[in-house]
C-alpha cells in the first residue's frame, strides 16, 4: 500500500465515516456540536482534531482517550515496539498489518482502530504518543479542567498530593485540575507549582537564592 500523506480533510473523512453512519445528525448544525473545544494546529492536532470530532460523533469520547492514552502507556514501556513503528526502514505495510492484528476485535473502538491504521498507512504511526498527548489536551479542555504541573525535589506522598490539589481546587475556583507531578532533586525541598501561567515556587532553593540575593 503506497498512500500518500493525507490532507486534513481526507484524515477527517476517513476517521468520522463509520461515526456518522452509526449516528447520522439530527439537525444542521451537529458537526459544530462535536468541534474539538480549543484549538489546536500543526500535523499531530489535525489527527487529534479529527479523532476528537469522530469520537464526540460516536458518543465514546472517554473510551477512546482510555484506548489511546493505554497505547500511548504500551509505546512507552515497550522500547522494542515503540522502535518498530518509529523505524523508517519498516514497510509501511508491516506497520499496517501489526496495528489492524492489535486492534481487531470488537473490544477497541472504530474510532482509534481508524486513527491508528490512518497513521500506519501515512507512516506516522511512530509518532502517536505526540497525537495521544494532543487528543488529551483536547479532553482536559472539554472537561473543563485547569492543567497543573506539580514539581518536588522527592516524590511526593498521597496526603502530601492530596493537600496540593485541595489547596489547588480552592484556587481554582472550584474546576477539577489535572495534575502532573515532577520530580527535580535540585530544589532541595519544597515544591513549585505551574497552573496555567501562574507560576509559585515554595522551593528550598528558591529560598537559598533569595537569602544570598539578600547578603550581596
Amino acid at each position: 500500500r503506497q498512500i500518500p500523506e493525507m490532507a486534513s480533510r481526507t484524515v477527517m473523512h476517513r476517521l468520522v465515516a463509520n461515526a456518522a453512519a452509526v449516528r447520522p445528525a439530527t439537525r444542521g448544525f451537529a458537526t459544530a456540536d462535536h468541534m474539538p473545544p480549543v484549538k489546536l494546529f500543526g500535523v499531530h492536532a489535525r489527527y487529534a482534531n479529527a479523532t476528537y470530532t469522530a469520537a464526540s460523533k460516536a458518543g465514546n469520547l472517554a473510551a477512546v482517550e482510555t484506548e489511546l492514552l493505554g497505547f500511548k502507556e504500551v509505546m512507552t514501556k515497550n522500547s522494542a515496539f515503540a522502535g518498530f513503528l518509529g523505524n523508517p526502514t519498516i514497510a509501511r505495510e508491516a506497520k499496517v498489518d501489526a496495528i489492524e492484528k492489535m486492534f481487531d476485535g470488537p473490544k477497541t473502538t472504530p474510532v482509534t482502530k481508524n486513527l491508528m491504521i490512518t497513521m500506519a498507512s501515512n507512516n506516522r504511526i511512530g509518532e502517536a504518543d505526540k497525537v495521544v498527548d494532543m487528543f488529551a489536551e483536547l479532553m482536559k479542555a472539554q472537561r473543563g479542567e485547569v492543567e497543573c504541573i506539580i514539581t518536588s525535589a522527592a516524590a511526593l506522598t498521597k496526603p502530601q498530593l492530596k493537600k496540593i490539589q485541595d489547596g489547588l481546587a480552592a484556587q481554582t475556583g472550584g474546576k477539577a485540575v489535572a495534575v502532573s507531578t515532577v520530580v527535580d532533586e535540585a530544589l532541595l525541598g519544597g515544591v513549585t507549582v505551574q497552573i496555567g501561567d501562574k507560576f509559585l515556587d515554595m522551593s528550598v532553593a528558591s529560598k537559598i537564592n533569595t537569602f544570598k540575593r539578600g547578603l550581596m
